[in-house]
């Protein structure tokens, strides 16, 4: 249940580790709708995505998908109260809306993902965004799920380097900074979120498991908050040797 005192709690929580779970924040039988409708909805438009939007496996399965703004239940999850609730609580009210992808991750093929920082993607100058990670099923060490260091986001932005790795064109530089954060892996149920800072150092496994580890990301970013033009041109300087190196890797 999402009321005053685990909201307060869980933002005391998010303030000094950089993320925080929130247990059933989705009741199961709306993901069980969102499943089905987000099936036909990848059925129907997946070949209308651009190239490095999407990032399929040797199979033809879809790993990630990064932009699911066109998908009608992402505003509809958007007006859940419990989800508003949480932005609210973390960011003010009015927050803005920064996109929404899907991490699919299949069962005994889903990709890792570097460890990096969001906000190396998004360039923007304070850094305090959210991201939203919804679980559509169980989320554990086996299946790959995200996994934090702790604290982390109190470092600032890191240097990052081109990973070439498909639908996370980044990775931390020098991980050797992480040695002094423990490294925790959340377990998910179901309709359960984690929020984390766009500053918080974090990645994840292969799915090597015989269970798919399927969530949706929302993203937000404080009312006022700006992008730092410079450090975004330098980022497009990246991705396009990125791109060069690998055709699909992420935007």
């Amino acid at each position: 249940m999402i009321n005053r005192k685990n909201l307060n709690r869980n933002k005391k929580y998010y303030e000094k580790h950089g993320y925080a779970v929130y247990k059933k924040t989705i009741d199961v039988d709306t993901i069980k709708k969102i499943k089905i409708d987000l099936d036909k909805f990848l059925k129907v438009s997946l070949k209308k995505f651009k190239k490095h939007e999407v990032h399929l496996l040797k199979d033809k399965s879809i790993n990630s998908l990064h932009n699911l703004k066109k998908w009608k239940w992402i505003s509809k999850i958007q007006k859940e109260q419990n989800i508003k609730k949480i932005v609210n609580s973390i960011l003010g009210i009015k927050p803005r809306k920064f996109g929404a992808e899907l991490f699919a991750k299949p069962a005994m093929t889903g990709r890792d993902v570097p460890i990096h920082q969001d906000n190396y993607y998004w360039c923007t100058e304070s850094g305090k965004g959210i991201t939203i990670w919804i679980s559509l099923g169980k989320s554990n060490k086996k299946n790959g799920a995200v996994f934090y260091f702790l604290g982390s986001h109190k470092m600032g932005l890191l240097e990052h380097k081109i990973s070439y790795k498909p639908g996370s064109s980044q990775v931390l530089k020098n991980l050797d900074s992480l040695k002094f954060f423990k490294k925790i892996t959340p377990n998910l149920n179901p309709g359960d979120c984690i929020v984390h800072n766009s500053l918080v150092v974090h990645g994840s496994n292969k799915n090597l498991s015989k269970a798919s580890r399927m969530g949706i990301t929302l993203r937000y970013l404080p009312r006022e908050e700006v992008f730092d033009l410079d450090r975004r041109k330098i980022y497009q300087k990246e991705l396009k040797k990125s791109l060069k190196g690998l055709k699909n890797a992420r935007v």
